[in-house]
């Protein structure tokens, strides 16, 4: 499968493995390009840490929506939740 789409560009590699773990548990599978390992450079100098978060194309606006919800906080699905 080569049609896959940047989702979003983070800083870090800890805040893509915590968007990307939301994102596949809405079913949406996902890769990270990087251009150095952030364990080398755990810090931002000219783009180094930055973590380009892909998803499959047929996918992009589902979890564009998805990183939106995420954004707010809220849920995605709207099944299942209620207000307290």
């Amino acid at each position: 499968m080569n049609d896959w789409e940047v989702l979003t560009t983070e800083i870090g590699e800890p805040r893509a493995q915590l968007l990307a773990s939301f994102l596949r548990g809405e079913g949406i599978p996902v890769q990270f390009r990087t251009h150095v390992p952030p364990s080398v450079y755990p810090f931002t100098v000219d783009g180094l840490a930055e973590v380009q978060i892909l998803v499959p194309g047929r996918d992009l606006a589902r979890a564009r929506e998805a990183l939106a919800a995420f954004e707010r906080g809220g849920e995605s699905g709207g099944e299942g939740s209620a207000a307290v």
